[in-house]
């Protein structure tokens, strides 16, 4: 059984253990007086250093135009999958 959540003053809800704060849902469907959310899973990201150079900020990372290419394309088609 569907357990009923309450949105609190600032139109929050508590939700089980299987979510933790910082979680981001896709808005799937809207329809009357439902709404359907999926989760977006987190990828992990490596790590990188950062150096300053004549004041500015410069990332220390080895990657070639192909290999962003393909993170950003893996990142729209998990978001949507009907693009594919």
């Amino acid at each position: 059984m569907p357990e009923v959540r309450k949105l609190d003053s600032k139109r929050r809800a508590v939700f089980p253990d299987r979510f933790s704060p910082g979680d981001l849902f896709l808005e799937e469907e809207i329809a009357g007086d439902r709404v359907i959310f999926r989760l977006i899973k987190a990828v992990e990201a490596p790590l990188v250093g950062v150096k300053s150079l004549d004041g500015m900020l410069m990332v220390q990372l080895q990657a070639d135009s192909r290999t962003i290419q393909d993170a950003i394309r893996a990142d729209r088609d998990a978001l949507y999958p009907a693009l594919e």
